[in-house]
């Protein structure tokens, strides 16, 4: 899923509750399966879609958020070069 060159960048998912924008960094298991870690108002939350559905692998939030920064990420990594 990632796209060549940067591994850091930001998105503003226009979240209720949740501060814009949000720090997000690529990275990948020990075995090399991505996922992002996303710091959403101070604390780490760790996404990876699995299929065609995001999944929250770490932190607290519902799923409407975790479903609405799922398409923040679609969007955000389909349009790098």
């Amino acid at each position: 899923m990632e796209k060549a060159g940067r591994r850091t960048f930001t998105i503003e998912p226009g979240i209720s509750g949740i501060q814009d924008p949000i720090t997000v960094q690529y990275k990948e298991t020990t075995d090399g399966l991505p996922y992002y870690a996303l710091e959403i108002n101070g604390s780490e939350v760790q996404l990876r879609k699995d299929e065609e559905k995001w999944e929250q692998i770490w932190g607290d939030l519902n799923e409407e958020h975790v479903e609405k920064l799922g398409q923040a990420l679609n969007e955000q990594t389909s349009n790098q070069p």
